[in-house]
């Protein structure tokens, strides 16, 4: 199994702890950016209808002003000049346009063109007019430009009755100049509002409304207006993309756009996620500074309490240990108490082994070259009894000749280096010649 520092698994543990906080953070985050996204739809929304409703109540000011003119009593009797007279008065001094015609296409008043002078033909009104005419006698137009000119209106149209039940169509144009005044004081700051026709042409934008009225809208855009109301994604014209909000008028049939740019939407998440980063970054970085220091503390200690562990196993003294973690001080004043009541147990085995009428040895040597000795195992081998060193220390052993039976044994036969090889030595006999010559 893998060791590792106390400093790694200090960093390890606030790694551990850190990393749900910031999961933590990661989830607020995320149901934030999901809030702020619903708010600014729910915004667009709202925008798109209260501009529907500024732009289709001068809609329905032109409605009224179709109404009253149907009722004319000129109209009724059929004397287009004086219905001309009356229409023109009525337009005089404003951006109005009143013109009739037949659903043929040829015109029978226009408050345009001069008196007197030929009045030019305009397009039929088409099936899908006509059957919007029929059932409900009111119809907004779409952007329509006037033949030979770049003036784009539009216009509300009703459909009236001749003296001798003639279908004409009675209409009130007004430059689409007009609806974009109209809808700009409702346009949020930093928001564009785009006004389409039943088509997808542009009929008013609140920003570049004059590069951009009468054009048809970008397809990928127009078609993701499938429903009454709704948001989505989409690019512009300058390749931005943007968060919209749609309404489609039932009265019109003009559908209204609020749009803003997505990453203005999403720019509070990457401030949020900024600030919470940076937070969580420094916050991270002052954890680990502080686990470093605490780490060293504790490593310094764990080597300090290993190396009393070392001189506690060696039999050298057991200093007491300074720290601040109260389990190592336990543990390294257990160590000193410990080598107290060893050295106080070597002293009753010393005064036990000298005592004892037998010379005794034992090793810890695999090879039995190094031997601790009683003093009677001293005098057996003729080795001075008096010694400076302290009890346990062992001493290499003397080049003795071992004699058993008549044989030398050789030193790796002899009972000791067998019983450090696993052997169970009993009741063995042995002559020794020390190097004195002398014979045991």
């Amino acid at each position: 199994m893998p060791r590792r520092s106390a400093r790694a698994h200090l960093l390890g543990l606030i790694a551990v702890a850190v990393l749900p906080v910031w999961l933590f953070a990661a989830y607020l985050l995320v149901e934030y950016a999901l809030h702020e996204q619903s708010r600014f739809e729910q915004d667009a929304l709202q925008t798109a209808r209260q501009v529907s409703l500024v732009v289709e109540a001068e809609l329905l000011n032109l409605q009224t002003t179709v109404d009253g003119l149907s009722k004319s009593g000129s109209l009724v009797k059929g004397d287009l000049k004086a219905f001309e007279d009356e229409a023109r008065r009525l337009a005089q001094g404003t951006d109005k346009i009143i013109a009739l015609r037949d659903l043929d296409g040829r015109q029978l008043a226009n408050t345009q063109v001069a008196p007197g002078e030929p009045l030019p033909p305009v397009d039929p009104v088409t099936t899908d007019e006509r059957e919007k005419l029929k059932s409900g006698g009111i119809s907004v137009s779409n952007v329509f430009a006037a033949k030979d000119t770049t003036d784009y209106r539009v216009a509300v149209e009703r459909r009236v009755s001749g003296p001798n039940g003639e279908e004409w169509l009675l209409s009130v144009s007004v430059p689409t100049a007009r609806i974009r005044d109209v809808m700009l004081p409702a346009v949020p700051h930093g928001w564009t509002v785009g006004i389409g026709d039943r088509h997808g042409s542009y009929v008013a934008r609140s920003k570049q409304h004059e590069e951009m009225t009468g054009k048809p809208g970008l397809p990928e855009y127009v078609e993701k207006i499938v429903r009454p109301h709704g948001s989505f994604t989409a690019r512009n014209f300058e390749g931005t993309t943007l968060l919209a909000g749609y309404y489609r008028s039932t009265y019109s049939g003009w559908f209204y756009t609020a749009n803003v740019p997505l990453s203005e939407v999403q720019a509070p998440l990457w401030r949020s996620l900024a600030a919470i980063g940076g937070t969580g970054a420094a916050a991270l970085l002052i954890s680990l500074a502080l686990a470093y220091i605490v780490g060293k503390r504790l490593t310094q200690a764990t080597i300090d309490l290993a190396g009393r562990a070392e001189s506690l196993g060696n039999g050298r003294e057991v200093r007491p240990m300074s720290t601040s973690v109260a389990e190592f001080a336990t543990i390294a004043q257990a160590m000193v108490n410990a080598e107290h009541a060893i050295t106080e147990r070597t002293r009753e085995l010393q005064t036990v082994l000298d005592t004892v009428p037998a010379a005794v040895w034992f090793t810890y040597d695999p090879q039995a070259r190094q031997v601790i000795r009683n003093r009677f195992a001293a005098e057996l081998m003729g080795l001075p009894t008096v010694t400076s060193k302290s009890f346990g220390e062992p001493d290499l052993v003397i080049d003795t000749v071992a004699v058993k039976d008549g044989q030398r044994v050789a030193r790796e036969d002899r009972p000791l280096s067998r019983a450090m090889r696993g052997e169970t030595i009993d009741n063995q006999e042995f002559a020794y010649i020390l190097p004195s010559g002398v014979h045991r």
